[in-house]
């Protein structure tokens, strides 16, 4: 990991990257060009430039530019969010032949968006879908306090959404394989067009994410040092090639829900068993 990782403690993470507030003046002093200078994000196959008086979900809710069905269940009610920062929208996707997102009636996954605010402070925010959302579940929890600091902001569908993500690909795990290829894809795409927007590199890459958002963020680091200076890994997720993972228990899961496994079983595979007053079901979670 590069040296000023080092230096960052994770509370100095926690304020930099989910700030509650804006960032000091003195961080806050580069504007961006005029809006009407569009940037080609490398290896796009298509990408549509938006110059936004608001780019928080308090404005864009209800816009094209956002997703809030998406974002769902994701922050606790009463959250007051940020507003009132001016910048640049982009949004696309990198080549890729499945089809599970739907957003903007692309039905083409790999898509991502960039936002580049007015005031930068030298920041990049990078982070990736939970669960199999798309590139927009986290706009009202991270995007809009990270904009409001002064970072720019990039995500990623992780190149396949929905239920039936599990089915891009040829083998099994290939759908999980391509979320780290597609975050590590876009980090670079995204620092390389922050540089070009604003004249200068990014100082600092901040990665982060919950849930399957946070195991990106785990691997990144462990595989990526060289592309950030520091990550938060909220709630993440654990996916390993030979387990223990999330899917380990859910055969014997599903068998215990249609009554052909045993508690006893259940134990054993590592998850308790819900009790006996409770029932069976066979409803599965959404999670993230």
């Amino acid at each position: 990991m590069r040296p000023a990782l080092r230096r960052f403690t994770l509370a100095a993470l926690a304020l930099a990257a989910c700030a509650t507030g804006p960032a000091p003046a003195h961080a806050r002093t580069a504007d961006a060009p005029a809006c009407a200078r569009a940037v080609a994000v490398p290896g796009a196959a298509h990408q549509r430039h938006a110059c936004l008086p608001d780019l928080t979900t308090t404005a864009l809710a209800g816009t094209p530019y956002t997703d809030t069905a998406d974002q769902t269940g994701l922050a606790a009610r009463g959250t007051r969010n940020p507003s009132g920062v001016p910048g640049v929208q982009i949004d696309g996707y990198f080549p890729d032949t499945s089809r599970t997102n739907a957003e903007h009636g692309w039905h083409h996954d790999a898509q991502f968006v960039l936002r580049l605010p007015a005031r930068w402070n030298g920041g990049l925010v990078v982070t990736g879908a939970p669960g199999n959302r798309t590139q927009y579940a986290t706009d009202a929890l991270i995007s809009d306090y990270v904009l409001a600091a002064g970072y720019a902001y990039a995500a990623t569908d992780k190149g396949n959404t929905g239920p039936d993500f599990y089915r891009d690909g040829h083998r099994p795990a290939d759908a999980v394989a391509e979320w780290n290829r597609r975050t590590t894809q876009l980090t670079r795409a995204a620092r390389t067009t922050v540089h070009r927007f604003y004249g200068r590199p990014v100082r600092r890459t901040v990665m982060t994410g919950i849930s399957n958002g946070g195991y990106l963020t785990r691997r990144q680091l462990e595989h990526h040092p060289e592309l950030y200076d520091g990550g938060i890994d909220w709630e993440g997720t654990l996916w390993t090639a030979r387990g223990p993972n999330l899917l380990t228990p859910l055969p014997t899961a599903v068998a215990w829900s249609t009554g052909t496994a045993t508690e006893d079983d259940m134990y054993g595979r590592g998850s308790p068993a819900a009790p006996r007053s409770c029932g069976r079901t066979t409803a599965a979670p959404t999670g993230g």
